[in-house]
């Protein structure tokens, strides 16, 4: 049940057009590498202020974050740009599965992150919050930050 609701409040997240503020982007660019930073401008705009109100609620769990932290809890959803779904065909990827190539892209995000994060140059400490390689507490306060 707390999955549904995590996605149903992500979803009507999605529905708005604003961007992030300067302020906010101040904060994204201080945080990222410049082949991070590039990645990272190419969300769509609600993925852009969903990767910073996690952002922001991590940093409320562990006020003392390394800047490698905060750049992998950022960039965790990155793959998904590679899938290149509207908000309405992810709804229809998450409920049906990864039963078309770009379903499959989607689902797969994960993983492409890593890879994508990899060529971008991202330093281990990046990956490790990706792959939850990182501590179990920095894991645990990424997981509470993510789900809504």
């Amino acid at each position: 049940m707390k999955h549904i609701v995590h996605l149903v409040k992500r979803f009507v997240s999605s529905l708005s057009r604003s961007d992030v503020s300067e302020t906010e982007l101040d904060v994204v660019r201080s945080a990222l590498s410049a082949g991070e930073f590039d990645l990272w401008c190419r969300f769509t705009k609600a993925d852009r202020r969903h990767s910073i109100a996690v952002a922001r609620r991590f940093i409320a769990l562990r006020p003392n974050s390394s800047r490698h932290e905060i750049a992998g809890v950022l960039l965790h959803d990155i793959g998904k740009i590679q899938s290149n779904l509207s908000t309405l065909m992810r709804v229809i990827a998450t409920l049906i599965g990864p039963r078309t190539k770009r379903f499959a892209l989607y689902h797969q995000h994960e993983e492409i992150g890593i890879t994508m994060l990899r060529h971008a140059g991202s330093n281990i400490e990046v990956l490790a919050v990706l792959n939850q390689t990182c501590s179990a507490e920095v894991a645990a306060a990424f997981r509470s930050a993510d789900n809504i």
